[in-house]
């Protein structure tokens, strides 16, 4: 019975000893002008890290929540999408969400501030005015956008790439919209 035990014991000793397997690589998600400037990063982990110029943020959900400053967004999911509120206040809505070719950011009346829909290995993304702005291409491992130039890696998401770069949009929106995006995608 005590040669069992310490077997036991022996056995259960060398488990705790494992180590743990290392991390996950972490993959940023770059939006880069034609100069190779950084213009916008998401880092797609829980919770998601974005940055376009000054505005960091670090969001996270589902639902939605991160604080800029003072300033508290939060996002709360409705049968029409995602609401993105600053401090209370509807300032946009995604739409639909967890779609794989579509997805459009909309102003609380329900305008189209962007639009971006992908067939295949290519994109558009539409203004509020539905007139094609830009046009995504894949290829391989980066997504190319043509006005203005820009490379985006870390992704072949050709929706996400197009909410990133969109400069239509306010920097705290497109950082949210990207992480909604990748954090339905992880749930």
């Amino acid at each position: 019975m005590l040669s069992r035990s310490l077997c036991t014991l022996a056995l259960l000793g060398c488990q705790s000893k494992r180590e743990a397997p290392p991390p996950a690589p972490e993959t940023a998600i770059q939006v880069r002008d034609a100069s190779g400037v950084l213009t916008a990063e998401v880092r797609p982990l829980r919770p998601c890290r974005g940055t376009i110029g000054p505005v960091e943020l670090i969001v996270g959900g589902p639902p939605l929540v991160a604080t800029y400053g003072n300033t508290q967004w939060t996002g709360s999911a409705s049968p029409n999408g995602t609401v993105l509120l600053r401090d209370g206040q509807p300032i946009a809505r995604v739409y639909p969400v967890g779609d794989a070719n579509t997805a459009a950011v909309l102003d609380p009346h329900g305008v189209a501030l962007a639009r971006v829909v992908g067939t295949g290995k290519s994109a558009i993304v539409s203004n509020a005015a539905s007139v094609p702005v830009r046009n995504l291409q894949l290829a391989g491992d980066t997504i190319t956008a043509d006005a203005p130039k820009l490379t985006i890696t870390g992704t072949q998401d050709l929706v996400l790439a197009g909410l990133l770069s969109a400069p239509e949009l306010a920097p705290e929106v497109r950082i949210l919209a990207a992480c909604e995006r990748v954090l339905v995608k992880d749930k």
